[in-house]
């Protein structure tokens, strides 16, 4: 849920106008086929490079288990990232990116959506929000009641779940997500008209990020140690969490803008966490490709004998997810021949649009 709630965010702050209630010209001057391509072939190349590098670990792994006819689909799924409209089928090949294929459709709505957002006052932000937050929470509502799933995602096997496709959905599919990243949209231009003559300016501190910030640990630590019953974890994140995150990066937001002391924005702002965070994509395309080499049974003893157990094998996979992390974002994301073909592509796929 945060993940495209800060996706939201960044595309808020990078298509309206600071201080002023309207989208940036580079959004509205942009056919919408063509700025929501650009946004998908920023991360889709990656995806494509990171498919083949580990195709033959994924063909093996889907043929020796349930045939060619199985590989095939589950290799256009996730070549087309289309994986996540089928609930079932959602985690196919490099599972992590599902999330990828959610986030490129969801992010569609976005060149319609974005300039109406940005035509709103802070009141009508504030509704909007709510409103969207409201949207976010019924279908997992009726989801939970329905199905009296009030349960721990996990902690039911899947073959014992009582309606686990139901379950993916809420998760996986791209309809789903919408109002989340709408969410971020909404929250991102609050800060975003602080300097608007006819906006007040909200007071801010450290405590605007300190507080979401431990409401977002306290949830974690109060569910992990059970010192609150076992619910649903999709009620907790569109309730709970989200919101909270979202307030945290609105007060971090907020406070680095004014110029305000805060502790965690300082330390978040930190080199090496910078560093870290510009890695944070080619990790997470990696790392379970990787985690599968290591830990899949099936791949693991094709390559070694057995699961690679133990905290030795741990810190080579950590440093193994690191390594191809940092190949991957010095040799091709940064390589300037990819981003003009990315670019180029673009605008071919608009034009075909």
């Amino acid at each position: 849920g945060d993940f495209f709630a800060i996706s939201g965010y960044v595309s808020a702050y990078t298509s309206t106008e600071v201080g002023e209630q309207k989208a940036s010209a580079k959004l509205t001057d942009t056919p919408a086929q063509k700025w929501w391509l650009s946004k998908v072939m920023s991360f889709y190349p990656m995806h494509w490079l990171v498919l083949l590098l580990f195709s033959p670990m994924f063909i093996y792994a889907d043929v020796t288990t349930k045939g060619w006819p199985t590989a095939g689909i589950n290799g256009l799924l996730s070549a087309t990232l289309t994986q996540a409209w089928m609930p079932m089928h959602a985690e196919v090949w490099n599972a992590p990116t599902w999330f990828l294929s959610s986030l490129a459709f969801s992010m569609a709505v976005m060149p319609f959506c974005l300039p109406k957002i940005a035509t709103m006052d802070k009141k009508a932000l504030r509704k909007t929000t709510g409103w969207l937050w409201l949207v976010n929470s019924l279908p997992v509502l009726g989801y939970v009641l329905d199905h009296n799933v009030w349960l721990v995602e996990g902690m039911t096997a899947p073959k014992h779940h009582p309606a686990l496709a139901v379950f993916n959905a809420q998760r996986f599919h791209p309809v789903f997500n919408v109002a989340e990243i709408l969410m971020g949209a909404t929250m991102c231009r609050l800060a975003m008209l602080d300097d608007d003559k006819e906006n007040k300016i909200k007071p801010t501190n450290w405590m605007s990020t300190a507080m979401p910030l431990l409401g977002c640990l306290g949830i974690l630590v109060a569910r992990a140690s059970g010192l609150v019953p076992d619910c649903s974890d999709l009620l907790v994140r569109s309730l709970i969490f989200t919101p909270l995150f979202l307030k945290f990066v609105l007060g971090s937001h907020r406070n680095t803008v004014a110029g305000a002391w805060d502790p965690i924005s300082n330390v978040l702002s930190n080199k090496a966490l910078v560093w870290l965070g510009g890695l944070s994509f080619p990790i997470f395309v990696v790392h379970g490709p990787l985690g599968q080499v290591f830990y899949k049974r099936l791949i693991a003893t094709k390559l070694w004998g057995g699961v690679l157990w133990g905290p030795q094998n741990f810190a080579l996979y950590l440093a193994s997810v690191f390594g191809l992390a940092i190949a991957l974002q010095k040799f091709f994301l940064q390589n300037k021949a990819v981003g003009n073909w990315s670019k180029k592509k673009a605008e071919e796929f608009a034009g075909w649009m």
